[in-house]
Formats: C-alpha cells, sequence, structure tokens
C-alpha cells in the first residue's frame, strides 16, 4: 500500500492545497455564480477567509476495522493500535484575522503536540507521555527525562510538558549568521495575490460540476491533471509566497504523473465546507478490497477558540544550541 499511498500525497498537495491555501485570505468579487459550479468554489473559498477565526481538521475518513482489511488485503499488516491511532487522528489549524496561528496534532482525546505562532513568537508545547503510550513505550519518559536534566532548560521544560517560546527574529538572525538567506517577511496584499494565483489555476486546470446536495451542501466534483496542477502550484509558490523561490525550485512540475485525479467538495452557505480526495482511486493495480474507499478529508468551520499567548514559557535560547548538538553527538558517539 505505500506506493499508492506516496502518489496520493502528491497528489493531495497539487489538489487540496490550491485549494485550501486561499482560505486565510480575504478578497472582494462577487459575479453571479447560481449555475457556475466553479465560480461557486471559488467564492466558497474566498468566504472563508473573511472567518474572524478558522478552524481546518484534516484527517482520513476511515475505521480502525477498514485499515486492519487494507492492511491485510495489500499484505501489509496493520496492527489494531495502529490502526486505531491512525483512525482517531487529526491534525487541526486554527487562523485569525490578527494572524495568530495554531496547529495541534491530536489522537482521540490527547493533544500530542501544539504550536502556536502569535506576535513573532513560535509557542511549542508537547505531550511525552501520550506519544510513548501511542508508540507502546510508556516506560521511556523516565529514560528521556533522566537524560535532559543534563540539557539547558528549555529541553527539560519541554520534556516536561511545559511550553517553550522561540522568537523568530532571533531565529532569523541565527540564520543570517550560518550565512542562510534570509526569509523576506509577508507583506499585507500577499494573501490576495496568492487567492488570485489560485482562482487563475481554477479556472485554467481544474474542471467542476455539480452533483448534488445533501446534508453538508452542495456536493461538487473537481477533476484536473496532476502534472499541470503541479506546474501551476509550482508557480504560484514562487510568485506570491515568501521565500517561495526556494522551495517552488526543489519542486519538479514537469516529473510529477500525468494523470486525472477526482477531488469532492461542498459549499454550504456560500462556504467551503468540505474537501475529500478517496486515497482508493490511486490502486492501479487493485490491491484493495472491491468498493473500498479510503478519504482524506478536511473540513472548515468559520470559527474556534481564541489563539492565547501561554500563561508561561521558557524561552529557548539560541545560544545553547552548541551545547545540546553536543550532547546528541557524544550520546551518537
Amino acid at each position: 500500500m505505500a506506493r499508492p499511498l506516496s502518489r496520493s500525497v502528491a497528489a493531495l498537495a497539487v489538489g487540496t492545497t490550491l485549494l485550501v491555501s486561499g482560505c486565510g485570505s480575504s478578497s472582494s468579487g462577487g459575479s453571479d455564480h447560481a449555475d457556475n459550479p466553479k465560480a461557486a468554489l471559488v467564492a466558497g473559498v474566498t468566504q472563508l477567509g473573511d472567518a474572524d477565526i478558522l478552524t481546518t481538521t484534516f484527517r482520513l475518513d476511515a475505521s480502525a476495522d477498514d485499515l486492519v482489511k487494507i492492511g491485510d488485503a495489500t499484505n501489509d499488516p496493520i496492527p489494531q493500535n495502529t490502526a486505531d491511532a491512525i483512525s482517531s487522528a487529526r491534525l487541526v489549524i486554527e487562523t485569525t484575522k490578527d494572524k495568530t496561528f495554531s496547529l495541534s496534532a491530536i489522537d482521540g482525546d490527547n493533544t500530542l503536540v501544539e504550536l502556536r505562532v502569535i506576535d513573532k513568537t513560535v509557542y511549542v508545547q508537547g505531550d511525552l507521555s501520550a506519544m510513548f503510550d501511542l508508540a507502546g513505550n510508556p516506560d521511556a519518559l523516565d529514560t528521556v527525562k533522566a537524560q535532559a536534566a543534563q540539557l539547558p532548560n528549555f529541553v527539560q521544560a519541554f520534556v516536561n510538558g511545559d511550553w517553550v517560546s522561540l522568537d523568530t527574529q532571533a531565529l532569523s538572525g541565527l540564520a543570517g549568521q550560518l550565512g542562510a538567506t534570509a526569509t523576506s517577511s509577508p507583506s499585507a496584499d500577499e494573501g490576495p495575490k496568492l487567492l488570485a494565483e489560485l482562482r487563475n489555476t481554477i479556472d485554467k486546470d481544474v474542471t467542476v460540476k455539480e452533483v448534488g446536495t445533501d446534508s453538508e451542501g452542495t456536493h461538487l466534483q473537481l477533476s484536473g491533471n496532476t502534472r499541470q496542477l503541479a506546474t501551476d502550484f509550482q508557480t504560484a509558490v514562487r510568485d506570491t509566497v515568501p521565500g517561495g523561490g526556494t522551495v517552488a525550485d526543489r519542486l519538479d512540475a514537469s516529473s510529477a504523473e500525468s494523470r486525472t485525479i477526482t477531488l469532492d467538495a461542498w459549499v454550504n452557505d456560500g462556504a467551503l465546507s468540505k474537501l475529500s480526495l478517496d486515497l482508493a482511486q490511486f490502486d492501479d493495480k487493485n490491491e484493495l478490497p472491491q468498493g473500498t474507499s479510503l478519504p482524506i478529508v478536511l473540513t472548515f468551520e468559520q470559527s474556534g477558540h481564541t489563539i492565547d499567548v501561554p500563561t508561561s514559557a521558557t524561552p529557548i535560547d539560541l545560544t545553547q544550541l552548541g551545547t545540546l548538538m553536543g550532547a546528541f553527538t557524544g550520546q551518537a558517539g
């Protein structure tokens, strides 16, 4: 199953990212799109950008039992505990109009890692106990804590489940000292520029048709060629994302597989509410059981929690990175 899934990751990058990346930006516009599914889709993306808080949830919409059956069918067994973890895992992203950001990796009721970006400061907290439990090695935490006792305070704080913080300007200064190319800061018009690029890509490369209405809203079906989408995505990243040239130069759109992919989208009350990409469409070898679906789903809500500065956080001291790296090197030796 590894090969179909690796292709699906590439397809997801050129399919859903083209739509989701525009969700954090607002833009005006409003042609009549009552009988134009593509215009309805673009308007739905734009409306998400008007939300004060936007919550995007990314998950694999499959039960643990389904995953175990798929593993057996593809001769790539998936242990029950692993299937349980995958089926309950989700990535939750919150963005706000005042440019704060939160990303949480969640499994069941446990938040494994949370990252917040507020006023040019990055805050990170992790629940190592839950991570080791999930990995089936709960006793490893004591060993890690013992090792961390000899390391800088911010490492100890993170291992203990406390917040740590990092000043992004200090990080940029360190990058400059190391000879790395500084990344420009986003400007106020980057969002609308990117949204414009995305609209152009949808207009040129994506076919959209309405296939019905259900409890989740108006159901649209999107299709496009992976190579053409990858090429336009590369251009959009280079032209509109700060520092995107460095990323774009590492993308080889010409090597992308030329095939048609299909995604499903739902628009509810004028806003994009859900995207779904069925990974089973990449099963070229017919290894999956008949009728299997394996959707990667993104849902969007125009609401969420406020993203606050943690009550206390231990600053990451960049001057101690040498000591930290030395400790790791010594252990490796």
